[in-house]
Protein backbone atom coordinates (compact mmCIF):
# COMPACT_ATOMS: atom_id res chain seq x y z
CA UNK A 1 0.00 0.00 0.00
CA UNK A 2 3.19 2.44 1.06
CA UNK A 3 4.83 1.63 -1.75
CA UNK A 4 2.01 2.30 -4.47
CA UNK A 5 1.06 5.55 -2.83
CA UNK A 6 4.44 6.73 -3.18
CA UNK A 7 3.53 5.77 -7.27
CA UNK A 8 0.65 7.60 -7.30
CA UNK A 9 0.77 10.45 -4.91
CA UNK A 10 -1.91 11.63 -2.94
CA UNK A 11 -4.07 11.11 -5.73
CA UNK A 12 -4.43 7.27 -4.44
CA UNK A 13 -5.28 8.69 -1.63
CA UNK A 14 -7.73 10.79 -2.20
CA UNK A 15 -8.88 7.41 -4.55
CA UNK A 16 -8.86 4.92 -1.75
CA UNK A 17 -10.74 7.22 0.82
CA UNK A 18 -13.73 7.64 -1.99
CA UNK A 19 -13.61 4.32 -2.65
CA UNK A 20 -14.08 3.59 0.87
CA UNK A 21 -16.99 5.79 1.11
CA UNK A 22 -18.94 4.77 -2.13
CA UNK A 23 -18.39 1.15 -0.93
CA UNK A 24 -21.05 1.72 2.10
CA UNK A 25 -24.09 -0.38 2.20
CA UNK A 26 -27.14 0.98 1.59
CA UNK A 27 -28.62 0.29 4.82
CA UNK A 28 -25.52 2.46 6.40
CA UNK A 29 -26.55 5.02 4.19
CA UNK A 30 -30.40 4.91 3.82
CA UNK A 31 -30.56 8.57 2.56
CA UNK A 32 -28.70 7.70 -0.36
CA UNK A 33 -29.75 4.92 -2.63
CA UNK A 34 -26.79 3.75 -4.98
CA UNK A 35 -27.68 1.27 -7.60
CA UNK A 36 -25.04 -1.99 -8.45
CA UNK A 37 -24.71 -0.39 -11.61
CA UNK A 38 -23.42 2.83 -10.54
CA UNK A 39 -21.15 1.03 -8.19
CA UNK A 40 -19.61 -1.12 -10.67
CA UNK A 41 -18.38 1.95 -12.97
CA UNK A 42 -17.30 3.42 -9.98
CA UNK A 43 -15.00 0.91 -9.34
CA UNK A 44 -13.96 0.47 -13.08
CA UNK A 45 -13.11 3.91 -12.48
CA UNK A 46 -10.71 3.25 -9.76
CA UNK A 47 -9.38 0.48 -11.28
CA UNK A 48 -8.23 2.51 -13.99
CA UNK A 49 -6.74 5.11 -11.94
CA UNK A 50 -4.50 2.97 -9.68
CA UNK A 51 -3.37 1.28 -13.15
CA UNK A 52 0.60 2.06 -13.78
CA UNK A 53 0.29 4.35 -15.63
CA UNK A 54 -2.97 5.81 -14.92
CA UNK A 55 -5.59 5.83 -17.35
CA UNK A 56 -7.74 9.46 -16.32
CA UNK A 57 -9.35 9.54 -19.82
CA UNK A 58 -10.92 6.32 -19.73
CA UNK A 59 -11.54 6.42 -15.47
CA UNK A 60 -13.33 10.27 -16.25
CA UNK A 61 -16.10 8.53 -18.48
CA UNK A 62 -16.68 5.51 -15.86
CA UNK A 63 -16.76 8.01 -13.66
CA UNK A 64 -19.31 10.07 -15.76
CA UNK A 65 -21.45 7.12 -15.83
CA UNK A 66 -21.42 6.38 -12.06
CA UNK A 67 -22.41 10.05 -11.57
CA UNK A 68 -25.38 9.56 -13.81
CA UNK A 69 -26.70 6.61 -12.44
CA UNK A 70 -26.56 8.04 -8.64
CA UNK A 71 -26.15 11.72 -8.55
CA UNK A 72 -24.09 10.67 -5.22
CA UNK A 73 -21.31 12.90 -3.82
CA UNK A 74 -19.06 10.52 -3.27
CA UNK A 75 -18.19 10.17 -6.63
CA UNK A 76 -17.47 13.66 -7.32
CA UNK A 77 -14.23 13.68 -5.95
CA UNK A 78 -12.71 11.17 -8.09
CA UNK A 79 -14.64 13.00 -11.20
CA UNK A 80 -12.89 16.48 -10.25
CA UNK A 81 -9.61 14.83 -10.32
CA UNK A 82 -9.72 12.94 -13.93
CA UNK A 83 -10.82 16.79 -14.70
CA UNK A 84 -8.16 18.43 -13.42
CA UNK A 85 -5.40 15.82 -14.63
CA UNK A 86 -7.53 16.14 -18.17
CA UNK A 87 -6.91 19.81 -18.19
CA UNK A 88 -10.47 20.43 -17.77
CA UNK A 89 -10.01 22.98 -15.45
CA UNK A 90 -13.85 24.50 -15.24
CA UNK A 91 -15.66 20.54 -14.47
CA UNK A 92 -12.95 20.12 -11.87
CA UNK A 93 -13.02 23.01 -10.21
CA UNK A 94 -16.99 23.20 -9.94
CA UNK A 95 -16.71 19.24 -8.71
CA UNK A 96 -14.36 19.64 -6.38
CA UNK A 97 -16.31 22.53 -4.77
CA UNK A 98 -19.95 20.12 -4.68
CA UNK A 99 -17.67 17.76 -3.11
CA UNK A 100 -16.39 19.25 -0.27
CA UNK A 101 -19.32 21.25 0.28
CA UNK A 102 -21.64 17.97 0.19
CA UNK A 103 -19.45 15.76 2.02
CA UNK A 104 -18.73 17.85 4.97
CA UNK A 105 -16.74 16.87 8.27
CA UNK A 106 -17.03 13.10 6.00
CA UNK A 107 -14.40 13.88 3.91
CA UNK A 108 -10.40 13.62 5.65
CA UNK A 109 -9.37 16.49 6.76
CA UNK A 110 -5.87 15.93 4.04
CA UNK A 111 -8.23 15.12 1.49
CA UNK A 112 -10.02 18.23 1.67
CA UNK A 113 -6.36 20.59 1.63
CA UNK A 114 -4.99 18.33 -1.24
CA UNK A 115 -8.50 19.35 -3.60
CA UNK A 116 -8.17 22.51 -2.13
CA UNK A 117 -4.92 23.32 -3.18
CA UNK A 118 -5.83 22.02 -6.40
CA UNK A 119 -8.46 24.26 -6.63
CA UNK A 120 -6.19 27.29 -6.22
CA UNK A 121 -4.03 26.41 -8.54
CA UNK A 122 -7.22 25.96 -11.46
CA UNK A 123 -8.01 29.13 -10.41
CA UNK A 124 -4.43 30.51 -10.82
CA UNK A 125 -3.13 28.65 -13.95
CA UNK A 126 -6.41 29.75 -16.23
CA UNK A 127 -8.48 31.51 -18.24
CA UNK A 128 -12.25 32.13 -18.80
CA UNK A 129 -13.10 31.33 -22.35
CA UNK A 130 -16.73 32.05 -23.44
CA UNK A 131 -17.92 30.59 -27.08
CA UNK A 132 -20.97 31.19 -28.69
CA UNK A 133 -22.59 29.60 -31.59
CA UNK A 134 -25.49 30.18 -34.70
CA UNK A 135 -25.58 26.28 -34.38
CA UNK A 136 -28.03 24.72 -32.18
CA UNK A 137 -26.31 21.24 -31.37
CA UNK A 138 -22.44 21.21 -31.83
CA UNK A 139 -18.79 20.37 -30.31
CA UNK A 140 -15.88 21.70 -29.92
CA UNK A 141 -12.39 19.49 -29.61
CA UNK A 142 -9.74 21.58 -27.45
CA UNK A 143 -6.20 20.84 -27.81
CA UNK A 144 -3.48 23.00 -26.25
CA UNK A 145 0.23 23.17 -27.95
CA UNK A 146 2.28 21.51 -25.88
CA UNK A 147 0.85 19.61 -23.74
CA UNK A 148 0.26 15.95 -23.16
CA UNK A 149 -2.93 15.23 -22.63
CA UNK A 150 -5.02 14.11 -25.45
CA UNK A 151 -7.43 16.55 -26.96
CA UNK A 152 -10.98 16.89 -25.29
CA UNK A 153 -14.41 17.60 -26.44
CA UNK A 154 -16.85 19.82 -25.21
CA UNK A 155 -21.01 20.43 -26.30
CA UNK A 156 -21.49 23.74 -27.83
CA UNK A 157 -25.38 24.16 -28.00
CA UNK A 158 -27.25 27.71 -28.93
CA UNK A 159 -26.99 28.66 -24.90
CA UNK A 160 -23.13 28.88 -25.23
CA UNK A 161 -20.35 27.36 -23.31
CA UNK A 162 -17.83 28.77 -20.65
CA UNK A 163 -14.49 27.19 -20.55
CA UNK A 164 -11.55 27.21 -18.19
CA UNK A 165 -8.44 27.38 -20.22
CA UNK A 166 -4.77 26.94 -18.95
CA UNK A 167 -2.57 29.09 -20.20
CA UNK A 168 -0.90 28.64 -23.47
CA UNK A 169 -2.04 28.30 -26.96
CA UNK A 170 -4.82 26.40 -28.02
CA UNK A 171 -6.76 25.43 -31.10
CA UNK A 172 -10.24 25.31 -30.42
CA UNK A 173 -12.34 23.50 -33.90
CA UNK A 174 -16.33 23.65 -33.37
CA UNK A 175 -18.23 20.98 -35.73
CA UNK A 176 -21.66 20.78 -36.97
CA UNK A 177 -23.90 17.40 -37.03
CA UNK A 178 -24.20 18.17 -41.43
CA UNK A 179 -20.24 18.00 -41.11
CA UNK A 180 -19.07 22.19 -40.96
CA UNK A 181 -16.62 23.01 -38.98
CA UNK A 182 -14.85 26.27 -37.56
CA UNK A 183 -11.22 26.62 -36.17
CA UNK A 184 -9.97 29.00 -33.65
CA UNK A 185 -6.42 29.80 -32.38
CA UNK A 186 -6.14 31.65 -29.58
CA UNK A 187 -3.05 32.63 -26.85
CA UNK A 188 -4.18 33.17 -23.22
CA UNK A 189 -2.88 34.38 -19.99
CA UNK A 190 -3.80 33.52 -16.29
CA UNK A 191 -6.61 35.73 -15.49
CA UNK A 192 -7.87 36.66 -18.50
CA UNK A 193 -11.22 36.65 -19.99
CA UNK A 194 -11.91 36.32 -23.98
CA UNK A 195 -15.08 35.30 -26.33
CA UNK A 196 -15.47 34.12 -29.80
CA UNK A 197 -18.41 32.70 -31.22
CA UNK A 198 -18.11 30.32 -34.43
CA UNK A 199 -20.60 31.41 -37.10
CA UNK A 200 -22.02 28.58 -39.32
CA UNK A 201 -25.21 30.04 -41.14
CA UNK A 202 -24.29 33.70 -41.72
CA UNK A 203 -23.66 33.79 -45.12
CA UNK A 204 -21.20 36.39 -46.70
CA UNK A 205 -22.91 39.81 -47.56
CA UNK A 206 -22.90 39.36 -52.05
CA UNK A 207 -21.31 42.51 -52.99
CA UNK A 208 -23.54 44.89 -54.85
CA UNK A 209 -22.94 45.01 -58.52
CA UNK A 210 -23.34 48.24 -60.19
CA UNK A 211 -24.57 47.81 -64.37
CA UNK A 212 -21.88 48.03 -66.35
CA UNK A 213 -22.48 49.62 -70.37
CA UNK A 214 -20.80 47.43 -73.00
CA UNK A 215 -17.66 49.02 -75.23
CA UNK A 216 -18.61 51.41 -77.19
CA UNK A 217 -18.95 50.06 -81.34
CA UNK A 218 -16.60 51.57 -83.96
CA UNK A 219 -18.76 54.14 -85.89
CA UNK A 220 -19.54 53.58 -89.28
CA UNK A 221 -16.84 55.24 -91.80
CA UNK A 222 -17.31 58.51 -92.56
CA UNK A 223 -17.75 57.80 -96.24
CA UNK A 224 -21.30 56.36 -96.09
CA UNK A 225 -23.40 58.85 -95.48
CA UNK A 226 -26.52 58.36 -93.23
CA UNK A 227 -30.14 58.20 -94.76
CA UNK A 228 -31.22 61.94 -95.82
CA UNK A 229 -33.91 61.67 -92.94
CA UNK A 230 -31.32 60.73 -90.08
CA UNK A 231 -29.75 63.98 -91.15
CA UNK A 232 -32.87 65.97 -91.27
CA UNK A 233 -34.17 65.11 -87.83
CA UNK A 234 -30.68 65.35 -86.06
CA UNK A 235 -30.90 68.85 -87.39
CA UNK A 236 -34.34 69.86 -86.22
CA UNK A 237 -33.22 68.10 -82.12
CA UNK A 238 -29.78 70.07 -82.51
CA UNK A 239 -28.37 66.70 -81.66
CA UNK A 240 -27.93 62.83 -82.98
CA UNK A 241 -29.26 60.17 -80.87
CA UNK A 242 -25.65 58.98 -80.01
CA UNK A 243 -24.84 62.25 -77.97
CA UNK A 244 -28.05 62.03 -76.35
CA UNK A 245 -27.34 58.74 -75.12
CA UNK A 246 -23.34 59.79 -74.26
CA UNK A 247 -25.34 62.09 -71.87
CA UNK A 248 -26.92 59.67 -70.03
CA UNK A 249 -24.35 57.43 -69.50
CA UNK A 250 -21.90 60.02 -68.78
CA UNK A 251 -24.25 60.93 -65.92
CA UNK A 252 -24.54 57.68 -64.64
CA UNK A 253 -21.05 56.93 -64.62
CA UNK A 254 -20.45 59.84 -62.56
CA UNK A 255 -23.10 58.70 -60.05
CA UNK A 256 -21.34 55.18 -59.89
CA UNK A 257 -17.73 56.99 -59.41
CA UNK A 258 -19.10 59.27 -56.67
CA UNK A 259 -20.87 56.17 -54.63
CA UNK A 260 -17.20 54.17 -55.38
CA UNK A 261 -15.29 57.16 -53.31
CA UNK A 262 -18.36 57.43 -50.52
CA UNK A 263 -18.39 53.74 -49.97
CA UNK A 264 -14.61 54.04 -50.21
CA UNK A 265 -14.75 55.74 -46.74
CA UNK A 266 -17.06 53.75 -45.48
CA UNK A 267 -14.89 50.86 -45.56
CA UNK A 268 -11.69 52.74 -44.46
CA UNK A 269 -13.81 53.73 -41.43
CA UNK A 270 -14.97 50.28 -40.86
CA UNK A 271 -11.44 48.86 -41.01
CA UNK A 272 -10.08 51.36 -38.47
CA UNK A 273 -13.17 50.81 -36.14
CA UNK A 274 -12.23 47.09 -36.24
CA UNK A 275 -8.96 46.93 -35.62
CA UNK A 276 -8.92 49.40 -32.79
CA UNK A 277 -10.42 47.54 -30.97
CA UNK A 278 -8.05 44.58 -31.02
CA UNK A 279 -5.12 44.14 -28.33
CA UNK A 280 -2.19 42.02 -29.40
CA UNK A 281 -3.78 40.65 -32.72
CA UNK A 282 -6.71 39.30 -30.00
CA UNK A 283 -9.92 40.83 -31.68
CA UNK A 284 -13.50 40.32 -29.95
CA UNK A 285 -16.57 39.03 -32.41
CA UNK A 286 -17.75 42.65 -33.11
CA UNK A 287 -13.96 43.40 -34.29
CA UNK A 288 -14.55 40.84 -36.83
CA UNK A 289 -17.77 41.67 -38.10
CA UNK A 290 -16.74 44.64 -38.84
CA UNK A 291 -13.44 43.19 -40.72
CA UNK A 292 -16.27 41.69 -42.55
CA UNK A 293 -18.21 44.93 -43.46
CA UNK A 294 -15.57 46.57 -44.37
CA UNK A 295 -14.08 44.09 -46.55
CA UNK A 296 -18.16 44.02 -48.32
CA UNK A 297 -17.71 47.69 -48.45
CA UNK A 298 -14.01 47.26 -50.46
CA UNK A 299 -15.38 44.83 -52.97
CA UNK A 300 -18.71 47.50 -53.98
CA UNK A 301 -16.12 50.55 -54.08
CA UNK A 302 -14.11 48.48 -56.54
CA UNK A 303 -17.11 47.46 -58.39
CA UNK A 304 -18.80 51.11 -58.27
CA UNK A 305 -14.98 52.75 -59.04
CA UNK A 306 -14.35 50.58 -62.24
CA UNK A 307 -17.47 50.41 -63.33
CA UNK A 308 -17.84 53.87 -63.18
CA UNK A 309 -15.29 54.85 -65.12
CA UNK A 310 -16.19 52.09 -67.85
CA UNK A 311 -19.88 53.80 -68.35
CA UNK A 312 -18.35 57.61 -67.94
CA UNK A 313 -15.44 56.27 -70.93
CA UNK A 314 -18.57 55.11 -73.31
CA UNK A 315 -20.91 58.29 -72.51
CA UNK A 316 -17.70 60.77 -73.56
CA UNK A 317 -16.96 58.52 -76.31
CA UNK A 318 -21.00 58.59 -77.47
CA UNK A 319 -21.37 62.45 -76.66
CA UNK A 320 -17.80 63.25 -79.23
CA UNK A 321 -18.86 61.21 -81.73
CA UNK A 322 -22.36 62.00 -82.42
CA UNK A 323 -21.01 65.97 -81.85
CA UNK A 324 -21.24 66.45 -85.53
CA UNK A 325 -25.03 65.32 -86.40
CA UNK A 326 -25.82 68.72 -87.92
CA UNK A 327 -23.11 68.50 -90.20
CA UNK A 328 -23.00 67.06 -93.95
CA UNK A 329 -21.15 63.60 -94.44
CA UNK A 330 -18.05 65.28 -96.11
CA UNK A 331 -17.96 67.71 -92.92
CA UNK A 332 -18.44 65.30 -90.75
CA UNK A 333 -15.24 63.20 -92.61
CA UNK A 334 -12.78 65.93 -92.36
CA UNK A 335 -13.79 67.27 -88.96
CA UNK A 336 -11.95 66.65 -85.92
CA UNK A 337 -13.04 63.90 -83.81
CA UNK A 338 -11.54 61.96 -80.28
CA UNK A 339 -12.31 58.69 -79.83
CA UNK A 340 -12.02 57.32 -75.89
CA UNK A 341 -11.44 53.15 -75.05
CA UNK A 342 -11.63 51.73 -71.82
CA UNK A 343 -9.06 49.14 -71.77
CA UNK A 344 -8.33 46.68 -68.68
CA UNK A 345 -5.57 44.59 -67.57
CA UNK A 346 -4.60 42.18 -64.74
CA UNK A 347 -2.87 45.36 -62.63
CA UNK A 348 -5.70 48.23 -64.19
CA UNK A 349 -6.89 49.62 -66.33
CA UNK A 350 -6.80 53.03 -68.02
CA UNK A 351 -8.64 54.80 -71.08
CA UNK A 352 -6.88 55.63 -74.20
CA UNK A 353 -7.86 58.07 -76.48
CA UNK A 354 -7.22 58.40 -80.50
CA UNK A 355 -8.69 60.41 -82.93
CA UNK A 356 -8.18 63.55 -86.11
CA UNK A 357 -7.62 67.06 -86.22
Amino acid sequence: MTKLCELIGRGWLRVALLLALFSLSNTARAEEKISDQAKLYFKNGVDLIQANPPNYQDAYYQFKLAWDNSHSWKVLGNLGLCAFKLERDGEALQDYTDYLKAGGKQIDPEERKAMERDSLLISGNTAVVHLGSDAPDASVLDARAGSSVPPQTYKLDAAGLDLRLRAGTHTLTASTADGKQQRWDVTVTPGQTVEHRFEFNTAAAAPVVAPVAPPPTTPPPATTPPPAQADQGAGKNGGSPLRTVGFVATGVGGVALISGVVTGIMAKKKSSKATDQCTDKVCPTAAAKDFDSASSLASVTDVLLIGGAVVAAAGVTLVIVGGNGNAQPAQRASAPHLELTPVFASNGGGLVAHGSF
